[in-house]
Order: structure tokens, then C-alpha cells, then sequence
């Protein structure tokens, strides 16, 4: 098989079906750039969530009694709690707060952001509390020992705000792969009308090579490349369009939220890492459908 004659109709092949190859190059450049978003959001949902994990802790709060009367915690009813919450399962660490060194982690945390309201709070108004951090923060239930104790006033946990959290970031990622999942629909029947009308326009000159005997897949190779070139250019744009869209518009939208530390960002090195994966898997996409297509229509 000649390969120079193979690319030489390929690119001849693209250059006679211009407008159907630009809306191939157009939808595949999309879908795939679609796609790519949503393994970046998946990855960034992953490390958000790292980074949330690891702020959550569980607050439990103790009674009036204890609170008032306990600042070292070595009362009978401070020293039950402790000795139960370090006999559980699951538990990473755990540290006493008395009742002034919350208030005082109160003022530390609202003094900027809400003065007022750290004016209108009285130091005995916070009870003392363990605050524990668990080795999976949703696993919440195995605190249900402690929730039961008489000297226990209220666990506090955030177990709500963080699967919203997250469900919202999950949300995001389904959608993005829904819509990419449309496109890469539009972008297969794309490709097979091209094929389709390519070997219509040159079934004599195709037929003509089969009669002095050149194989199928001699006289097929040409517009399977077709395919396969125009979804390469397709994910070239992708991926130009993944750095413009990160320096321009997610860096400068998210700056606020990356320097405060409340999602993960994205990386030039995210997009590097999944451009080769969606070309592969763009061009994989292009020759099957082209061959299957050749396969199903064209007899000759």
C-alpha cells in the first residue's frame, strides 16, 4: 500500500467536502473539548473534596454542668466522653476545648469577618466541646455511642454542607458529560455522511482499482484518514481552546475561590495529562465509525 497515496485522497477528500470536513472539525473540536471538561471537573471535584475532608470535624458539645465547672476535663462525665470517643473506630484525633478556649477560637475566627456579633456574645455563652476529626468525615454514625451520653448537649457535624457541596461539583460534571455526549453523537453521524459522500463521488475511480485488483482495504484506507485528519485537527482546536479557556476565562472567573481555598483549581498540567486520552479516543472514534460505515453502505 502506497501511504503517500493514501494521505494525497485523504487530504484531496477533505478539500472536495470542505463545508461537511469545517462542521466535522467544528462538532468534533467541541465534544471533544466538552469531554476533556468533564474528566478535569471530575478531577477537580475529587481534590475539592480532599480539601474539604480535611477541614471537617465533628463538634460535641457538653452540658452547662461540665462547661462551667470542668476546664481541664478531668471530671468523671468529661473523662466518660473522651475514654468512649477514643474507643471508637474510625476516630483520627480528638481535642478538648473548655468553654474560654472556644470563646476564644470564637473571637479568633469573627473578629474580622462578623465584629459584631463577637460583641454581642459573652464568653460563658459557648459550651465546652471535643472536636473530632474521623478518618472518613461522612461516617458520622459511629459517633452514636456518644450522642446518647446524659453530659452530651448537641454533635455538630457538616456532613449536610459538604455532600451539597460536592453533589453540586458532581452535578457539574454530569451535565458537561450529557451535553459532550450529544456532540460526540452530532460528530459520529457527521462522519459517517462524510464517508458515505465521499465514496459516492468516487465509486468509478474506486471501482476501476478494485477491477486491476487493488484490495478494500487499499481503496477504503483513503477515507477512513479522511476521518481520522479531520478529527485530529479537531482535537488540536480542542486543546487550544482548553489552555485559551483556562488563562482567560476559569483562571480569572475561579481566582477568588483558588486563593481562599475553596475548590481545587485546574492546572496546565490537568490539561496536558487528558488532551492525548480524548485525541486517542477521538480518533479511535472517527476510524471505527468510518470503517463500519464503509463496511455497511458501500458494496463495491
Amino acid at each position: 500500500m502506497s501511504i503517500g497515496y493514501v494521505l494525497r485522497e485523504a487530504v484531496r477528500g477533505m478539500g472536495r467536502n470542505l463545508t461537511m470536513t469545517i462542521a466535522l472539525v467544528i462538532t468534533t473540536a467541541i465534544s471533544l473539548a466538552l469531554l476533556a471538561t468533564g474528566f478535569l471537573v471530575t478531577n477537580m471535584t475529587e481534590r475539592t473534596k480532599d480539601i474539604y475532608l480535611d477541614r471537617v470535624e465533628v463538634m460535641i458539645q457538653l452540658d452547662e454542668d461540665t462547661s462551667a465547672n470542668d476546664p481541664e476535663c478531668t471530671g468523671e462525665s468529661c473523662v466518660e466522653v473522651r475514654e468512649k470517643l477514643e474507643g471508637l473506630e474510625g476516630v483520627d484525633s480528638i481535642t478538648y476545648r473548655s468553654r474560654e478556649q472556644s470563646y476564644e477560637r470564637f473571637v479568633e475566627v469573627f473578629q474580622n469577618t462578623d465584629p459584631v456579633l463577637v460583641q454581642e456574645t459573652s464568653p460563658d455563652a459557648l459550651p465546652a466541646a471535643f472536636h473530632v476529626r474521623l478518618q472518613d468525615p461522612l461516617a458520622v454514625d459511629i459517633l452514636d455511642p456518644v450522642r446518647d451520653l446524659p453530659q452530651v448537649s448537641a454533635v455538630i457535624d457538616q456532613v449536610d454542607d459538604l455532600r451539597g457541596a460536592t453533589d453540586n461539583l458532581d452535578s457539574i460534571r454530569n451535565a458537561t458529560f450529557l451535553i459532550a455526549a450529544v456532540q460526540i453523537l452530532a460528530s459520529i453521524f457527521l462522519i459517517a455522511n462524510m464517508v458515505q459522500i465521499a465514496a459516492y463521488n468516487r465509486r468509478e475511480e474506486t471501482e476501476i482499482m478494485r477491477i486491476v485488483g487493488a484490495s478494500r482495504l487499499y481503496t477504503q484506507a483513503p477515507f477512513i484518514l479522511e476521518a481520522v485528519l479531520s478529527t485530529l485537527i479537531g482535537a488540536v482546536l480542542a486543546t487550544a481552546g482548553l489552555f485559551l479557556g483556562k488563562e482567560f476565562v476559569i483562571d480569572k472567573a475561579l481566582r477568588g475561590l483558588y486563593e481562599s481555598q475553596l475548590i481545587a483549581p485546574v492546572t496546565t498540567g490537568d490539561i496536558w495529562m487528558i488532551t492525548p486520552v480524548i485525541s486517542v479516543i477521538g480518533v479511535l472514534v472517527a476510524g471505527l465509525i468510518a470503517n463500519l460505515t464503509l463496511r455497511f453502505y458501500v458494496r463495491k
